[in-house]
């Protein structure tokens, strides 16, 4: 069993799926980030029409 042969991965060899993991994982969060944005302005958009428009 020892004898089996072990990857050795340097850290070069792991830096760009790594990368690329970070990366995805940026975009997600920037993604989320501009959703949140735009839903916030909808809703203060919302908010703001029916406050100049009682009683509807």
């Amino acid at each position: 069993m020892s004898d089996m042969p072990r990857d050795h991965l340097h850290p070069e060899d792991l830096a760009e799926p790594a990368e690329k993991v970070a990366r995805e994982r940026l975009e997600a969060e920037m993604k989320r980030a501009l959703w949140a944005q735009q839903a916030s302005r909808s809703w203060a958009a919302l908010t703001a029409a029916k406050a100049s428009q009682p009683n509807l």
